[in-house]
């Protein structure tokens, strides 16, 4: 049972809004074929962006987006990891549905219809500039290209800033549109590296930025050093919706915004410990904001649960095209045609993510599977030893602590002085084991410090959550509930070694 099956709309409200939008665009059939624009930032959550009321720097663009169009406040990557959030992207299907598509630096089948391929039966032109799928393997995969569609990353800038990618992602779109033949719709995704590390070890020196402003999660230490870093990284970020500002002046430059559906996502969160390659909200819950000019009411915010599985299916009903029944994603486009705010469609409650490998080595083991619905979230951890290692080799006397305080980011720091009783009430989130079951109110506990999970009066809240989880993995035959791992475990050890090799 896939999850459109899974996830049936239930309210007399919902089967109207539902005839209503059928009445108006049929499912996207009596709509001509719009341009499509897929932004995608790399490490970045919705906490960056001040659309949502909760960053330290300002994202206009982002910001425009949200505006103009539909801000998405509940949106979720299917794994927090950038291959296999990208793959769930461009399949519309879980991670775990992909095989060694579930896995970083492995390869996602060819037998998987992948997007940019779908949309080219009918007509679009497709491309992509930056990053597209990936890190991976892409010879393994039997496929031609990447999946992201054919590259356009010719033209670069001669000095960009430190930390930054040389690519000019705005004179890729440019040059992409040149070719595009005359009379197709286009799809192009811009994927950008920013705001991936490396950063600018100065950024936190530009115009405008203030490492006292910060805003830190609330599971790391408070100091100068972690400060600067997050600086240093916002300064991306800002940098990232430039990028963004661009490609949108473009598209008005060309008279092509009005009938462009622009997407403007991340594939993953903030890159801290605790946060990415984690199932928790920093690590999983994307910033999502979608414009359609002229087609879609503006300003609105919308709660309905929208997981990367459902892109694609959005997507392809945008621009007419049936979703194949093998995506376990569910178009979204009713609540883009919606007029109203808050929940839209009632059968949107809730989503599901998880990880099976991010670069760990025995014995940290980041395996988990997570249940998200508007106050809590439920995990299930696979791998119950350490989250992370700590190297002792860098460990120094706490009588050096201010020093390296004014100096380290969060997995420096804690290895230096792990010990320190300004640094040790962290190593239980950072580095401890990982409890098999965890259980957080979101809405009392944002930054998901307080276990819940063996609370007595919890229990009925995480037997619902755990039973919701575990059916939708019944629904989509996650391995890790079948039992059917053979294929997982020979990936994994597939990926531990390529690591081990400097993934040659």
């Amino acid at each position: 049972m896939k999850r459109r099956d899974f996830l049936k709309q239930t309210t007399s409200g919902i089967f109207g809004a539902m005839l209503g939008f059928s009445c108006r665009a049929s499912a996207g059939q009596a709509l001509s074929k719009p341009n499509i624009l897929l932004v995608i930032y790399d490490d970045q959550s919705w906490r960056e962006c001040s659309a949502y009321g909760c960053s330290s720097v300002q994202t206009p663009n982002f910001d425009r987006v949200a505006r103009d169009g539909v801000l998405f406040n509940y949106a979720y990557c299917s794994a927090p990891s950038c291959a296999p959030s990208r793959a769930a992207l461009l399949t519309g299907r879980n991670f775990w549905e992909l095989e060694q598509g579930a896995f970083i630096q492995a390869w996602l089948p060819s037998k998987y219809s992948v997007l940019p391929d779908l949309l080219e039966t009918v007509g679009y032109y497709a491309g992509y500039t930056g990053k597209g799928w990936g890190p991976g393997l892409l010879p393994e995969s039997g496929r031609k290209r990447n999946p992201a569609g054919d590259i356009f990353n010719d033209v670069k800038i001669k000095a960009p800033p430190d930390g930054v990618s040389n690519i000019d992602y705005a004179a890729n779109f440019s040059k992409f549109l040149d070719s595009r033949p005359k009379g197709k719709p286009f799809y192009f995704w811009a994927g950008l590296f920013e705001p991936h590390h490396p950063h600018g070890k100065d950024n936190y020196k530009q115009p405008g930025m203030d490492p006292s402003s910060a805003k830190l999660p609330a599971f790391t230490p408070d100091t100068a050093g972690v400060r600067r870093y997050r600086t240093n990284y916002l300064w991306e970020v800002q940098h990232a919706d430039n990028t963004l500002g661009q490609l949108l002046e473009l598209l008005e430059e060309r008279g092509e915004l009005a009938h462009t559906l622009v997407i403007v996502t991340a594939d993953n969160g903030t890159p801290t410990p605790r946060a990415k390659a984690n199932v928790y909200d920093w690590g999983v819950r994307m910033p999502l904001a979608m414009m359609w000019p002229g087609r879609i009411k503006s300003g609105r915010k919308v709660d309905d649960f929208v997981n990367f599985i459902d892109l694609s299916p959005t997507i392809l009903d945008a621009a007419g095209i049936s979703v194949p029944k093998e995506m376990s994603g569910r178009s979204a486009l009713n609540v883009l045609f919606a007029a109203g705010s808050g929940r839209v469609d009632g059968s949107r409650d809730c989503t599901f993510a998880g990880l099976e490998w991010h670069g760990e080595q025995p014995p940290c083991n980041q395996s988990s599977r997570m249940v998200r619905d508007e106050r809590f979230q439920y995990i299930v951890n696979y791998g119950t030893g350490p989250r992370m290692t700590l190297n002792s080799k860098h460990q120094r006397p706490d009588s050096e602590y201010e020093k390296s305080a004014e100096t380290l980011d969060v997995a420096a720091l804690l290895s230096a002085h792990q010990d320190h009783p300004k640094v040790n009430r962290f190593i239980p989130l950072i580095q401890g084991a990982r409890p098999h079951e965890e259980l957080y109110d979101c809405v009392a506990d944002p930054d998901e410090l307080i276990n819940l999970a063996d609370k007595p009066e919890f229990v009925a809240v995480k037997e619902k959550l755990r039973a919701r989880l575990e059916a939708y993995q019944r629904s989509t035959k996650d391995p890790r509930i079948t039992g059917d791992m053979e294929l997982f475990e020979k990936t994994r050890a597939f990926v531990i070694d390529r690591k081990s090799k400097g993934y040659h």
